[in-house]
C-alpha cells in the first residue's frame, strides 16, 4: 500500500486496500500527537493494524480532540467491524471539525450505507458534494453513493451517480478496476 495525493493545498492523500479508501488531509493542525498519528498510519501501510490502533490510541491520549486521530480511529474500528465504536469516533472527529473534516464525513457515509442507513449515508456523501471544493472527494462521494445504490436495488440512482463519478474519477487511475467493476454491475443487473 501506499499514499496517493490528490490535493497539495490543503495536502489530501488516501490509501487503498482493496475496494476501502481511506482519506488523509491536512486541513487541520496536529500538535504534539503528530508523531503517533503519522507512525500509526506507516504501520497500517505496512499491514499493522494492530500496531497503527496503538500508535493511534497513544495519539488520542495526547489529544483527544485530534480530528484526525479520531478519524483514523474510525477507520480502523470499521475495518474491524466495529461500527458503534467507528460510528462514535467519526462522529465526534465531525462535530469538532464543525462538519468541516471531509473525510470524516466521507467515511461515516460510507459505513452507514454498509450497515443499511441508506438516508444517513445518502445525506452525508450530498454533503460532501455541496460543500466540498475537492474534485476527489467529489467523486468518491458520487461513487459511494453508485455503489451503495446500486447495493440497494436502486439502478437510475446508480447510473446517474456513477456517471459522474467516472467523469471526476477518471485521473485516478488506481480507481480504473473499481470504476470498471462497477460499470459492469450496473450494466448487468437484473
Amino acid at each position: 500500500m501506499k499514499l496517493i495525493t490528490v490535493n497539495e493545498n490543503p495536502l489530501i492523500q488516501y490509501y487503498k486496500i482493496g475496494q476501502n479508501v481511506s482519506i488523509l488531509s491536512s486541513d487541520f493542525q496536529m500538535g504534539e500527537e503528530n508523531e503517533s498519528c503519522k507512525k500509526g498510519v506507516t504501520l497500517i501501510l505496512n499491514g499493522d493494524f494492530k500496531g497503527g490502533e496503538t500508535e493511534f490510541l497513544k495519539a488520542s491520549s495526547i489529544n483527544p480532540n485530534s480530528i484526525i486521530t479520531l478519524n483514523n480511529l474510525g477507520n480502523l474500528k470499521y475495518k474491524f467491524r466495529e461500527f458503534p465504536d467507528a460510528i462514535n469516533y467519526f462522529n465526534k472527529s465531525i462535530t469538532l471539525s464543525d462538519s468541516t473534516y471531509f473525510p470524516s464525513v466521507l467515511n461515516l457515509g460510507r459505513l452507514y450505507g454498509h450497515i443499511g442507513e441508506d438516508k444517513k449515508a445518502e445525506q452525508l456523501y450530498n454533503y460532501i458534494i455541496e460543500k466540498s471544493e475537492v474534485d476527489f472527494l467529489i467523486g468518491i462521494s458520487h461513487f459511494g453513493l453508485a455503489r451503495m445504490y446500486l447495493d440497494y436495488g436502486w439502478v437510475e440512482k446508480a447510473e446517474l451517480s456513477f456517471s459522474k463519478s467516472k467523469t471526476i474519477m477518471k485521473p485516478y487511475n488506481d480507481f480504473d478496476s473499481d470504476i470498471d467493476s462497477l460499470k459492469k454491475k450496473i450494466k448487468n443487473y437484473n
